[in-house]
């Protein structure tokens, strides 16, 4: 076999056997690079010198800085995945992870609420109709304002229990020791009460009239359009849901609590009520909940979280080449050796299977696993590396003034974000990974 071979060329060895070669390239096209390039640049001057102050604010409803989201939205950040000929940049989700892992290289919550929008872009391509993705998409790119963003109304405390977790007050309030006799029992709430959506939609005609309490969604308040999901009908099962293009200022959506976060505070998550909200049937994303995604749009959330790492990264490396301790620069310790390389090859793994999982999505291969992977690894390594990075740091770390606790802070949402990790392993690959004989 030759040492090297042209790509398409075949070879033949001596049976009739004929291997075909293909170069398997992992750079950046032109167009991808200029596109990371002007992300990282926007982050560079205009998020980060702002995103420590902005995050210190005591009010959560005054952080969200939209004169950032404005000049990102002018730069397309918000338009990448809406088709050309609706007026968007009509980009990937590689090229548009790359600009997400940018955004968040510089703050997570900025990173968040881009990821947030473009997920429900997503949706919005695969299921709506043309005539909803002729009026969303176009009230989109060409919102004068630059203001355009989507939130996904979906998370619910439910009903599964009689205490409110805003109610718990730091454990203040709680129902009482959990007695012997209640660890033999296989339900110990009713079966009646463990609905996770409360969040009804009830037929009225031409329209579903929509009542209940949605929480922590991103951008609550800010974005100008919500696709909500809610039980069709009081006795339908959580999973007998629509998803329905509501907009943010309808009669009969209300705001509520604003949540006061650990982390990615420039991202603003609130409460979403409906209180008879009338929404015309044309508005529900017919075919949601009957066809398999195409898309799995969860590997921005990769993204976000490759981004923090990377900057943790690249936070105490530049730390470890000016600190003195032991009569040398740190980076000369072999214990501060092992823990850089150890982030390194992290942060690199992780970019890696969220390009992965990026491209398979532009292929439209249905490939949730590997969203899923990447979803579950990516988180996990933001709170390894910059765990890591802040123990490099040493006493400066957990200091306000120096990057790393923000950092820290910011990456501890991953697990949790979205869907929990444990929730991921358990619900999506679990499944995937028992039906096949290898991981390749």
């Amino acid at each position: 076999m030759p040492p090297a071979a042209a790509a398409g060329s075949s070879i033949r060895s001596g049976s009739s056997l004929e291997v075909n070669t293909v170069v398997i390239d992992f750079s950046l096209s032109n167009e991808q690079e200029a596109i990371r390039a002007l992300a990282h640049e926007f982050a560079e001057r205009e998020v980060k010198p702002r995103a420590q102050e902005l995050d210190r604010m005591a009010d959560p409803a005054a952080i969200f800085p939209w004169d950032i989201y404005e000049k990102g939205n002018r730069l397309g950040f918000n338009k990448t995945l809406i088709p050309a000929r609706y007026g968007g940049l009509g980009l990937g989700e590689v090229e548009t992870c790359l600009v997400v892992e940018e955004l968040s290289w510089a703050d997570g919550g900025v990173g968040s609420t881009y990821f947030v929008h473009d997920m429900q872009l997503l949706t919005l391509d695969d299921h709506g109709s043309e005539e909803q993705k002729e009026k969303w998409f176009r009230a989109c790119a060409e919102d004068p304002e630059e203001r355009f963003f989507m939130s996904l109304p979906w998370t619910e405390h439910g009903v599964a229990g009689d205490l409110n977790p805003r109610d718990f007050a730091a454990g203040r309030v709680n129902n009482g020791p959990i007695l012997p006799q209640e660890w033999a029992m296989r339900q110990v709430v009713p079966p009646a009460q463990q609905r996770e959506m409360t969040t009804v939609a009830i037929d009225d005609g031409d329209d579903w009239v929509i009542n209940g309490t949605k929480r922590f969604i991103t951008s609550a308040g800010r974005s100008k359009l919500l696709l909500t999901s809610a039980r069709k009908g009081a006795d339908s099962p959580d999973m007998g849901m629509g998803l329905f293009l509501i907009p943010a200022d309808a009669p009969g959506v209300s705001y509520g609590h604003i949540e006061d976060k650990m982390g990615q505070r420039l991202m603003q998550n609130a409460e979403v009520i409906f209180e008879n909200c009338r929404v015309p049937k044309a508005d529900e994303l017919k075919d949601y909940m009957t066809r398999p995604r195409v898309r799995g749009g969860d590997v921005e959330v990769a993204a976000v979280f490759n981004g923090i790492s990377r900057r943790a990264y690249e936070e105490a490396l530049a730390y470890s080449r000016i600190r003195y301790k032991g009569g040398a620069r740190i980076v000369f310790h072999q214990a501060v050796q092992l823990a850089i390389c150890d982030m390194a090859i992290k942060v690199l793994t992780a970019r890696l299977l969220m390009l992965r999982a990026a491209w398979q999505n532009d292929q439209k291969a249905g490939g949730t696993a590997h969203n899923g992977m990447a979803k579950v690894y990516c988180s996990d390594v933001a709170v390894d590396v910059t765990d890591k990075a802040m123990q490099l740091f040493g006493g400066y770390g957990y200091m306000r003034d120096f990057p790393m606790e923000k950092l820290y802070r910011d990456a501890r949402l991953g697990p949790i974000y979205h869907a929990t990790n444990e929730m991921i392993m358990v619900g999506q690959l679990t499944p995937w990974l028992a039906s096949m004989d290898t991981i390749y």
